[in-house]
């Protein structure tokens, strides 16, 4: 059913694999059956983020083009704004608690920076100010969780790349091959059963450090399409996915 839109986003129940959300356009698919039927929610805005609660996951989180945050906790029937970001929301990340406790939420912006909740989204802090130092730092690439390392998150813009390892608080760039914003980052990953293998890639060529970004090996990329998208796999760190998308000029 939305093969005449784009689509923005994907997410898959934790628990239940044939239950799955596709945002495209101003519509968010629901699919309880492994996409062979479909329900829809239709909105005003074209909707751009999706995420899904790993601890509570009839709760499902969406951004729009406009800045506005969504909510849901009655398996997609209903939808009511929880917060205002009057910028692009790019990217919605939910951090799994290190013990008891509410997940973290994490929004990245398109260009106003990237801000947190503690508590299923009834609070937020802004954490532009950790970004303020470095340059172009607000021009959004990609936003990844460290999931091995509670409280860690890699935030690639069009400096390059920060890290935080205290709920995005402060930031430290990590020292690339190349200089801070000489290069336009694609994408960005880290394996989620070893925080210390990142990778990245720019127009032509993919980056891997397995030392937290000390030190880097490169290789050219295998196609000419931009990457979009690094995925590690989760049950085999070895395996990685990447996706592309075609630039028309």
């Amino acid at each position: 059913p939305f093969a005449q839109a784009q689509v923005d986003a994907i997410v898959v129940h934790p628990k239940e694999k044939c239950s799955l959300f596709v945002a495209a356009g101003k519509k968010v698919f629901r699919s309880t059956d492994c996409s062979r039927s479909w329900q829809s929610s239709d909105f005003d805005v074209t909707v751009s983020a999706l995420a899904i609660d790993p601890v509570a996951p009839s709760t499902l989180y969406a951004g729009n083009t406009r800045g506005d945050m969504l909510k849901r906790t009655d398996g997609g029937k209903s939808w009511r704004a929880i917060h205002r970001l009057e910028n692009r929301i790019e990217r919605i990340l939910i951090a799994p608690p290190a013990g008891a406790g509410k997940p973290t939420s994490y929004v990245a912006t398109r260009s106003a920076g990237i801000y947190r909740s503690p508590d299923d989204g009834t609070t937020w802090s802004d954490l532009r100010r950790g970004l303020q130092d470095y340059p172009a730092a607000f021009e959004y690439r990609q936003l990844v969780l460290a999931r091995k390392t509670p409280g860690t998150l890699l935030y690639a813009s069009k400096y390059g790349i920060l890290r935080s390892t205290d709920f995005g608080l402060t930031w430290q760039p990590l020292t690339l091959i190349t200089a801070p914003g000489t290069v336009d980052i694609s994408s960005l990953t880290v394996n989620p059963n070893e925080s210390n293998e990142i990778a990245y890639t720019t127009a032509s060529t993919f980056y891997k450090s397995s030392d937290a970004g000390r030190n880097w090996i490169s290789k050219k990329l295998p196609t000419s399409r931009t990457v979009s998208l690094l995925h590690v796999d989760q049950a085999d760190g070895k395996v990685m996915w990447m996706g592309t998308r075609k630039i028309e000029k």
